[in-house]
Parts: C-alpha cells; sequence; structure tokens
C-alpha cells in the first residue's frame, strides 16, 4: 500500500514501545498502530471508559499548546506538543495533497500563526475542532507524500506527550481502503449534524415572527482569512454574537445561528439549517484577503454578494470558489462529491426568481445603512455562485466586512466599538426590509 494509516488508542497506563521504521529515541514511546486498527476509527472513546470510582475527578482536558515543523524534501517531521496522551488517526488526503490527523477531546491553545510557515514538504498546516468530541490538523503539503511514522512520545513525568508525524516523498496518489474508510466517517459524522453546536429547534408551525439565520463563515479547523493579528473566523463570529444579540433585543425576530463557537460547520449543514428553520433571511458574515501584498495596503471597504451563476467580474469569482473550497480543504468533503450540481443549478432556476429579487432588495438596504457606519469597497455590490447563497426559498446575502490583509482594517473589525456599527448598520436594514413585508411569512 502506498500509505500507512495510523490510527491509536491510549490510556494513561498504556505499554511502551517504539515505532517499528523508527529508531528508539531517548524518550519513552506510546504503542504503535497495529496494521489491523488501521482500518478504522475508535471503538472505545475516551468518555465510554468504565469509572470505577464516582468520587474520582474527570481528568482535564488534552491541549495542544505548541507546534513545529522541522526537516527537508526528503524527509520532514510535524511534532505537536500535549498536556497528556492522546486517541489520534493520521491519514491522507488528494486533491489537493493533505495529510490529516484526527485527535480526539484535544483544544488548541497555540496561536493559528503556529501552521502559516511550514518546512520540507509541508507547506502549511491548521487545526481547530472538527466534530463532536474530535479536533483536526490538516497538513497541505507540497505533493503526495507517504506517512513513513507516527509517534506519541511520554515527555518527562508530568504527563506530557508530543505527537511526532514524519512525511516522506511519494511517486503514488493511491489511498489505501483505511484512508478511504477514515476520510468517509470523518464527512459522515458531520452530514448527522456532529459538529457540536447548538442549534434552535425548528419553529412552530403558527409561527408569528420572521427567523433569520446568522452565518458566520468558516471556524474550528476551518481558519478563513489570516490577518497579522488574528483570523477571519473570530472576528465574524464577534461579529454574529452582537447582531444575533441586537436583534433579540428587538423582540421581533427569532435568531438561529450556524454557530455560536469556534466549531467547524460544514456548508451543507449551513444550508440545512435554513431550510430547517424556514428562514426569511440568511446572512452569511465574512473577511476578505488579498494574496498580493503589495497591494494589500491599498485595498479596503465591505461588499455585499448576492447569488449569480455568473460572477459579476473575475474578483468575485475567485473569492467564490474559495469560500466554496472551504470544505474540501478541511476534509470534510471529497472530492467526488457535488454530483448533480447541475440538477441542483436547473431547479434553483426554477423555484429562485422571486427570492432573487428580495435578495436584490435587501442589498440595496444594507447599502444605505452600512455606508453611514463602515467604509465600503469601490465595488460594493457584487455577486458570484457561492454555495451558502443557493436558497431557492431563502433571501440571502453573502457580506465581506472587509480586508483581514488591510493591517488598519484589521484593527478596525477586531474593536468592539465597530463590531457593534456592523451590526446595528445591518439590524437597521432587517427592520426596513420586514417593516414593507408584514404579511408574507410562511
Amino acid at each position: 500500500m502506498a500509505c500507512t494509516l495510523a490510527f491509536v488508542v491510549l490510556t494513561a497506563a498504556a505499554q511502551q514501545s517504539t515505532h517499528e521504521k523508527t529508531p528508539p529515541p531517548a524518550k519513552v514511546t506510546e504503542p504503535a498502530p497495529t496494521p489491523a486498527a488501521a482500518a478504522g476509527p475508535s471503538l472505545t472513546p475516551p468518555e465510554s471508559r468504565s469509572d470505577k470510582s464516582d468520587a474520582a475527578a474527570a481528568p482535564p482536558p488534552v491541549t495542544a499548546d505548541g507546534a513545529a515543523v522541522t526537516g527537508d524534501p526528503a524527509r520532514t517531521r510535524l511534532a505537536i506538543d500535549l498536556t497528556g496522551p492522546v486517541e489520534f488517526q493520521v491519514f491522507r488526503l488528494t486533491a489537493p495533497a493533505r495529510v490529516v490527523i484526527d485527535l480526539s477531546h484535544v483544544e488548541f491553545t497555540m496561536p493559528p500563526a503556529v501552521g502559516r510557515a511550514g518546512a520540507g514538504l509541508v507547506r502549511s498546516f491548521r487545526f481547530g475542532a472538527f466534530a463532536t468530541g474530535k479536533s483536526r490538523v490538516v497538513i497541505e503539503t507540497t505533493g503526495p507524500v507517504k506517512v513513513e511514522a507516527t509517534r506519541l512520545l511520554r515527555e518527562g513525568a508530568r504527563g506530557r506527550h508530543r505527537l511526532e508525524v514524519e512525511l516522506v516523498p511519494s511517486a503514488t496518489v493511491e489511498l489505501t481502503e483505511g484512508e478511504v474508510a477514515a476520510a468517509i466517517e470523518g464527512v459522515a459524522r458531520l452530514k448527522h449534524g456532529e459538529d457540536g453546536n447548538a442549534h434552535a429547534a425548528p419553529p412552530p408551525a403558527a409561527r408569528k415572527i420572521p427567523t433569520i439565520v446568522i452565518d458566520p463563515g468558516h471556524g474550528g479547523v476551518d481558519t478563513g482569512a489570516e490577518g497579522v493579528a488574528g483570523s477571519e473566523k473570530d472576528i465574524v463570529l464577534a461579529v454574529a454574537r452582537e447582531l444575533n444579540r441586537e436583534l433579540l433585543a428587538t423582540g421581533r425576530y427569532r435568531v438561529v445561528m450556524t454557530r455560536n463557537s469556534d466549531v467547524f460547520v460544514p456548508l451543507e449543514r449551513r444550508l440545512k439549517l435554513s431550510q430547517q428553520n424556514q428562514a426569511q433571511l440568511f446572512i452569511s458574515l465574512h473577511t476578505d484577503s488579498l494574496e498580493k501584498r503589495e497591494l494589500a495596503g491599498a485595498i479596503r471597504g465591505a461588499t455585499i454578494y448576492t447569488l449569480s451563476q455568473g460572477a459579476s467580474d473575475e474578483q468575485a469569482r475567485r473569492l467564490a470558489d474559495k469560500e466554496n473550497a472551504a470544505d474540501l480543504l478541511a476534509g470534510a468533503q471529497l472530492k467526488s462529491e457535488g454530483a448533480g450540481d447541475d440538477v441542483k443549478t436547473i431547479l434553483y432556476d426554477l423555484l429562485a426568481r422571486e427570492t432573487d429579487g428580495l435578495a436584490l432588495n435587501f442589498r440595496q438596504l444594507m447599502m444605505k445603512h452600512m455606508r453611514n457606519r463602515i467604509r465600503l469597497s469601490r465595488d460594493p455590490q457584487r455577486a458570484a455562485n457561492f454555495v451558502v447563497l443557493r436558497q431557492a426559498e431563502t433571501p440571502a446575502v453573502l457580506i465581506e466586512l472587509g480586508f483581514i490583509s488591510h493591517a488598519e482594517e484589521e484593527k478596525q473589525m477586531r474593536s468592539t466599538e465597530w463590531q457593534r456599527q456592523v451590526a446595528t448598520a445591518i439590524t437597521a436594514a432587517i427592520e426596513d426590509y420586514f417593516s414593507k413585508r408584514k404579511a408574507i411569512f410562511r
């Protein structure tokens, strides 16, 4: 087989051994995976193990508080520092080439910037919550690789451990059966709603107030665009929480948030929440970024997008492609998924003409109320084929709040006052929109 799929189940009293392909290190190594264990996910999650002492305090969660990439194009190692032993699973994904590390019950405290600079075979890596009880590290590699070795090393007497994953170049991209099974299992968990997020129940049939879905983009392992001081996922969540607070304070709306914490929610799940809750408006929040750093200091301002099968311009098309690839890059969507998009497009065209008109009207109201509170881009009304906007019955907009690649604008977006100004503007647009449509609620 072209790759080793590592899968390890550990307890505090685990026996000691070393990985068969690696010379014994000075530190003690936890048990290496066996071929039988490599075939699938853990059958014994930590929370299911029996605890014979009711009085015993629950063990503290394991924290990942550091990571480093070392090596060269011939052999590269990613080391993750942990406060305790963990269950983990390692497998590859293709198109693009990635290596995924799934960790059970681990919290990350290291800054996202740790993963931006790679070395050797590792271009970069990102990390965060992925599903209930599971966190994920996604390693973007420079090309096809093989997982040559995995080790969980005990460090010192305080219970600290270090997880090491060694990569070498590979001449083939063919995945093992175990890798395919692991990838499918992860996707299946998310499709069944296991994203670790609390969602509002569907409304009763006799609803008297409209439902608005607020969609803070990205989250968890999907950090979104990166700025100097932080990530897109944190800024949009802060704005979403402020918007939620202001809308609920009016007493005139029911609000559903696609996420209310730093968790990963796949695009399909976001759409399903809107449909299940019969939303009257869907507002997706994001921040933009420029890859060309020489232009980063010149381009700034908010842009509001509506759906279009053909993008309004090349920049809009590239942005939609980037946002639509979020699930794929996080390992939450397999390359073969998405079949039938042509059929979905035809059905959308038949159902959504009136909805499109409502979305355009709401975008105009957004422009009216936002222009006096925050800076808008030079072309603030655009359209593109974003996945989260493909809603036949719900008017939907996607707001790029500004450019996180612009240092001054990033600083503004991280301020509480700026976030409040944005929430107030969006709330005013929503009030304006529904004041003219009191009779259209389903």
